[in-house]
C-alpha cells in the first residue's frame, strides 16, 4: 500500500549537508558562481564522480539547483549553483506564513553549517583564542523579546558599517584581509519539556 512521503526534517537535512567535507565545499562554491561537477572536481583536486555524487545530494537536499547544461567534447556538462532566494524587507516578510519563511530560513542554516564546518575542517575556527561562539537559552516576556529583537537588527547595523570601514584600510593598505564570517541567530524556541513530564515516562501498556 502506498504511503504519503514525509518531508525531511530541518535537522536531518542540516546534518546531510556536513555529514561529508567534500559536499561542504560543493556547496560553499555553489554559493558563490555556478560550476559543474567537473570544474569543482579540478578545483578541490578530487574525482569528478566524488563530487558529482556528492552534488547529486545537495541537489536532492533542495541545497543546490541544476541552471545549464552544455555539450562538451561530445558529453553533456551539467552546472549547478546554490538555490537562490529573493531579498524580501521586513514588511514583506512580516506578510509571509511560517510555512513560506522556512525555505530562506533552511537556505541560510544550510549555509551557515557550511560556513561552520568549513571552519572546523581547515582548523580556522579555532585558530583564534577571541573568536566568539556563544548559546544562550532563556525566557523573556513580549518586552524583553522586542528588546532582544532590536539588539540584533543594531548589530547587524554595525557590522555592517565596521565591514565598510575596514574595506576602506584594507584598500589604502598591501595586507591581505582577514577572511571572517559573522551569524547571527535569535529565535523562538518550543518549550521546554519538563524531566517529570508524565509524556516522557509513559509506558507502552499506558
Amino acid at each position: 500500500m502506498a504511503t504519503a512521503k514525509t518531508r525531511p526534517t530541518i535537522e536531518s537535512t542540516l546534518a546531510a549537508i556536513v555529514a561529508h567535507p567534500t559536499r561542504v565545499k560543493c556547496l560553499k562554491i555553489l554559493a558563490e558562481r555556478r560550476a559543474s561537477p567537473n570544474e569543482i572536481a579540478t578545483v578541490l583536486n578530487e574525482d569528478v564522480g566524488h563530487v558529482s555524487y556528492h552534488i547529486k545530494k545537495l541537489k536532492s537536499l533542495g541545497a543546490v539547483e541544476l541552471i545549464d547544461e552544455q555539450k562538451v567534447r561530445g558529453a553533456v556538462e551539467h552546472f549547478y549553483r546554490a538555490v537562490t532566494l529573493v531579498y524580501v524587507s521586513d514588511e514583506e516578510w512580516a506578510k509571509l506564513s511560517p510555512e513560506e519563511r522556512r525555505p530562506t530560513s533552511l537556505y541560510t542554516l544550510q549555509l551557515a553549517m557550511a560556513d561552520a564546518a568549513e571552519a572546523m575542517e581547515a582548523g580556522t575556527f579555532d585558530a583564534r583564542s577571541d573568536r566568539c561562539l556563544t548559546r544562550v537559552p532563556a525566557t523573556v516576556d513580549e518586552e524583553g523579546w522586542s528588546e532582544l529583537n532590536d539588539l540584533h537588527a543594531e548589530m547587524l547595523e554595525r557590522t555592517m558599517t565596521i565591514i565598510g570601514t575596514s574595506a576602506d584600510r584594507l584598500a589604502k593598505s598591501s595586507g591581505p584581509g582577514i577572511p571572517v564570517m559573522q551569524i547571527a541567530m535569535f529565535y523562538e524556541q518550543p518549550p521546554r519539556r519538563a524531566l517529570s513530564d508524565p509524556a516522557s515516562n509513559a509506558s507502552p501498556e499506558d
